[in-house]
């Protein structure tokens, strides 16, 4: 899941947002959601697409800038 959470902390930055904001905005907690971007959790399709709607993206688009 590295590569989803890479894609997941590219779309952050070009947003603007820094971890913890965009962790608020999507209403997910801060530690939990740094350690998806980390890879170090695997994420529910609910969370997936909560974060997406956050980033104002899709998931089809999210997972194939990760080459998933």
């Amino acid at each position: 899941m590295r590569a989803l959470g890479d894609a997941l902390r590219a779309a952050r930055i070009e947003r603007g947002y820094s971890q913890e904001s965009f962790a608020a905005h999507a209403g997910i907690d801060r530690s939990y959601y740094g350690a998806i971007e980390r890879g170090e959790f695997n994420l529910t399709l609910e969370t997936l697409l909560r974060i997406t709607t956050a980033l104002n993206t899709t998931a089809s688009e999210l997972l194939a800038h990760a080459k998933l």
